[in-house]
């Protein structure tokens, strides 16, 4: 079993069988790319969702840097962070259409070598590629109060609700979509370090 960061290129997968856990980009490029030499599947806990990468004959960050999404405050009108789709020219959609990779439920069970699939069958597989993201690892803050009780920050914009002193960076759909991106991080800190100085500077 291995995370998606620490994988390079098929060849060590060559005539394996290979399952690839996530339903994002990563996860279906990297599963796309191993079905060329191996057995795949795909397993996700919901089906893969598209948007296309060049909408009106331009990539789709044109045009969310165009219309001001890429920047907008969306995320205080979610109650549940927003899953992201898998943007796609047609070659990832085609791959899976073909079955290469398949896409099936997430398994239910690992007991060594073994998956339990969904409908109770076992298979041996030689490989697990997770890559499902990361989550923070905030327990530090738990004494604080700062987190919820899913062990999220408790924030608005990145500025933390509990401790006026404390804010965070780079946290996914802390203030727009792109919050947790090399694009928007830059962004969200200088907003962070702005209100941070303003309550430095108060008595």
């Amino acid at each position: 079993m291995l995370h998606v960061s620490q994988y390079r290129n098929p060849a060590p997968f060559a005539g394996q069988r290979v399952v690839v856990v996530g339903a994002g980009n990563s996860a279906v490029q990297v599963a796309a790319e191993l079905a060329q030499v191996a057995r795949v599947s795909l397993a996700s806990r919901a089906p893969v969702r598209w948007f296309p990468q060049r909408p009106f004959g331009r990539d789709l960050h044109f045009w969310l840097t165009a219309t001001g999404l890429d920047a907008a405050p969306l995320a205080r009108f979610q109650r549940r962070p927003a899953s992201m789709a898998v943007i796609d020219d047609g070659r990832y959609r085609a791959a899976l259409a073909a079955g290469r990779p398949d896409r099936r439920p997430v398994f239910t069970r690992v007991d060594g070598p073994s998956v339990t699939w969904a409908d109770g069958t076992a298979e041996d597989v030689d490989a697990i590629v997770l890559a499902t993201g990361y989550l923070p690892d905030l327990d530090c803050l738990t004494p604080l109060g700062a987190l919820d009780r899913s062990g999220r920050p408790r924030h608005r914009d990145g500025a933390s609700l509990i401790h006026p002193r404390l804010a965070y960076v780079g946290l996914e759909w802390q203030r727009s979509l792109s919050s947790a991106s090399l694009r928007g991080v830059g962004r969200d800190a200088q907003r962070a370090a702005r209100r941070l100085a303003r309550t430095l500077r108060r008595p």
